[in-house]
């Protein structure tokens, strides 16, 4: 999934970080699939679109998003030419990292305190995509860890998936931590549409005869291309 950098949401929480004048934000998630990587990737690009010269770091050692297609020639410079497999967005950042001495030094607060620093001094913005809040794994990096010595957090939750005890769980763990948290983002990228919903519901009929829940689902598909089409027509008249 993609989002657009100029999307609302995403616009909205880059003015939200620049006007309390924030440069490192964390973004997390309750589970895989939320939608982090997605939201951390358009925020970087909001940045870059901004002029600010922004590094994205990819930590999330769960899912890596990113790999290294380009290596700059300055060996001082922070950063490679990373993309992202699925979507190619691009973007100048750090792939997650492989070493497991690298691996153990960002699971120190003070030793990620400490690269943070210097990332900034070449930088004027990090973006830094987590592992899953809730899924604990040995590997991974500890996302409130990183929440906790960046500026700002932003939480992203997946509509009609995460729940609200999850929800509460994720905000003890950066609670805990001192995170800064800065607001949420609902992600509605699985989100069936009201007729797919009902067509799934009425599969699910037991006591109803196949070919009654044919005729009611092809009745339902019927009623949403009508709709479709009155909603096209007022908008030409309105034209």
């Amino acid at each position: 999934m993609t989002i657009p950098a100029t999307h609302a949401e995403i616009e909205q929480i880059y003015l939200q970080s620049e006007q309390k004048g924030h440069k490192t934000i964390c973004v997390v998630g309750c589970k895989s699939e939320d939608g982090v990587t997605s939201v951390a990737s358009s925020l970087a690009e909001r940045l870059v679109l901004a002029g600010h010269n922004t590094l994205y770091v990819d930590l999330n050692l769960f899912k890596p998003a990113y790999r290294t297609i380009h290596e700059f020639d300055d060996a001082e410079k922070v950063g490679h030419l990373i993309t992202r497999e699925n979507t190619h967005q691009t973007l100048v950042g750090l792939p997650a990292p492989s070493l497991a001495s690298t691996q153990l030094a960002y699971r120190d607060p003070t030793m990620l305190k400490h690269n943070i620093a210097e990332w900034l001094t070449q930088y004027e913005r990090v973006v830094i995509d987590t592992s899953p809040l809730l899924s604990v794994n040995r590997s991974n990096i500890a996302p409130q860890v990183i929440a906790g010595v960046c500026d700002a957090t932003l939480l992203v939750a997946h509509y009609g998936s995460t729940t609200a005890t999850q929800l509460e769980q994720a905000k003890k763990l950066l609670d805990a931590s001192d995170a800064n948290l800065i607001g949420s983002v609902l992600n509605m990228k699985h989100t069936p549409s009201l007729k797919d919903e009902l067509i799934r519901q009425v599969s699910k009929l037991r006591f109803l005869p196949k070919k009654w829940k044919e005729k009611i689902s092809d009745k339902i598909k019927e009623n949403n291309g009508q709709s479709t089409q009155r909603k096209e027509r007022a908008h030409c008249d309105a034209d």
